[in-house]
């Protein structure tokens, strides 16, 4: 891990070693809640360092009103908040160092993330687990550091390790993740999430991305679903993308997408993504190209903003098709039951999914970002045999800057409903019948499982984030064989 670290960091500062000390005019108005006007002087002159005084304060609120900083538990790991403010990280701007490499086109992030969970009632037996994620990012501007304008390099890596709770205690099987930080590729030293460059052309109404990425990071997914600690939740519907090759975080495939923005705050967007046998392997380097398919999302979206209260809302509707190969789990090749002919699987040539979500302020307290009460909602469906899930629906509520002086602070409650796939029902009805053990390693067929979850965010200092929270899953393992569980713990986030 400290090996990659330092891989990723000594680009970083090649890249901007190489950087131009000029002036590159106004930043954006995005870029202006992150960086400050690049100053005449040069970069390493000693009268700046007195800045270094300001990073031992927490922000004001006039700072979080400007910075409009956001709730989101995930940080600058997350695409839509991926540059976080200088007021919300432990180290601040490094005496005005940050700043000014911002400023010359490199940005960095360091992210602690642990949850702690535990299994209070109900369930398969009573314990508790941990798990953790540390993040490590590079973002490189090049029309800052090149003038190349439009380009950029974002490089992202995770070391993960922990226990998962759904399996020690809740039930048998991984089917919900009440702790998003374990999920896919747990336990391990290094990986590489993402490496791809961006190029935004015509004034930004075209976008570019294209290497090394999960296929549905920036499809179906929010980071307002964050503000839950389940996976299933946060932040993208995993009842569409559990074990598909329409991945999520932290494996990676080759991939190409494009996004449009015409204007009147709409945009679609398109990819195009490898199935890989390897999916970067153990530790995501793996950068063959050994295909067996290919996935193509789509998806539309509005996001207005309405009154004088500017109230933001994010409305899409998107969907995949993976043209792999994948067995059917119930139907044989000769269209009767596998278990009465004994024969492999109907091979289904094609699968997806499709989806509908949205996000809207109703009210707003103040003027800071997600200030105000959101209400959240998606919902999917799958079109496939092959696939574990049939379908998913969640919804949610969130509460952020209700309380005077606490603006960044957010309770939230979301919902979700997700229902197996009919075929493996009937596949393990039909085991039960003979007395066979039934697929999944359960002890009765599955059918649906529910999530409740009630999480508070708390902004404890500049940088530390705690959110205490309690989970009520109904049907564990998505029958009833355990009794419903109540788990409680904690995410706690250190951002760098």
């Amino acid at each position: 891990m400290l090996l990659l670290t330092l891989l990723q960091i000594t680009i970083a500062s090649w890249a901007f070693a190489q950087a131009p000390s000029v002036d590159h005019g106004s930043p954006s108005k995005k870029s202006e809640t992150v960086t400050v006007k690049p100053a005449s002087k040069s970069f390493w002159d000693n009268s700046r360092l007195p800045a270094f005084l300001q990073d031992d304060v927490s922000a004001s609120t006039r700072q979080k009103e400007q910075t409009g900083m956001a709730a989101s538990p995930l940080g600058s790991a997350w695409p839509e908040v991926r540059v976080v403010p200088k007021d919300d990280r432990i180290l601040g701007t490094l005496g005005g160092l940050r700043t000014k490499m911002e400023q010359h086109g490199l940005a960095f992030t360091l992210t602690y993330l642990t949850e702690t969970l535990g299994d209070v009632a109900g369930g398969r037996k009573r314990g508790v687990t941990y798990t953790h994620q540390v993040v490590m990012g590079t973002d490189l501007d090049f029309e800052k550091m090149l003038g190349w304008k439009g380009a950029s390099f974002h490089m992202l890596g995770i070391q993960r390790a922990g226990r998962n709770v759904a399996t020690d205690y809740m039930g048998v099987t991984p089917l919900t993740q009440p702790q998003e930080d374990y999920g896919a590729g747990g336990n391990v030293l290094y990986k590489l999430v993402y490496m791809y460059m961006e190029q935004s052309l015509f004034d930004k109404k075209l976008l570019i991305d294209f290497g090394r990425m999960p296929a549905n990071m920036k499809f179906g997914t929010s980071y307002l679903g964050c503000y839950a600690l389940n996976m299933i939740t946060c932040a993208h519907p995993s009842g569409l993308s559990n074990v598909t090759k329409w991945r999520s975080w932290p494996f990676s495939q080759w991939g190409i997408m494009a996004r449009v923005n015409p204007g009147k705050r709409l945009y679609a967007q398109a990819g195009f993504y490898e199935v890989s046998p390897t999916e970067g392997g153990r530790a995501g380097f793996n950068f063959s190209f050994a295909q067996n398919g290919f996935v193509i999302p789509v998806e539309i979206g509005w996001e207005p903003s309405f009154g004088r209260e500017k109230l933001t809302g994010h409305y899409k509707a998107g969907g995949y098709i993976d043209t792999s190969d994948h067995p059917d789990p119930f139907t044989s090749t000769d269209g009767r039951p596998r278990l009465v002919s004994h024969l492999p699987g109907k091979t289904e040539r094609q699968r997806g999914a499709w989806y509908i979500g949205a996000d809207q302020m109703v009210y707003r307290y103040g003027p800071a970002a997600n200030q105000g009460i959101l209400l959240y909602g998606l919902a999917g469906w799958n079109m496939g045999a092959s696939l574990p899930n049939q379908s998913q629906y969640t919804l949610g509520i969130i509460s952020q800057g209700m309380f005077p002086g606490r603006i960044t602070d957010a309770i939230s409650f979301f919902w979700t409903r997700q229902t197996v796939n009919r075929k493996i029902t009937r596949q393990q009805e039909m085991q039960a019948d003979m007395g066979m053990p039934l697929l999944n390693g359960v002890a009765a067929p599955q059918s649906d499982f529910q999530v409740l979850e009630l999480t508070y965010t708390a902004f404890i200092a500049r940088g530390i984030k705690l959110l205490p929270d309690l989970q009520y899953i109904i049907n564990p393992d998505a029958n009833k064989v355990y009794p419903n569980a109540l788990l409680s713990g904690f995410r706690f986030v250190a951002q760098f």
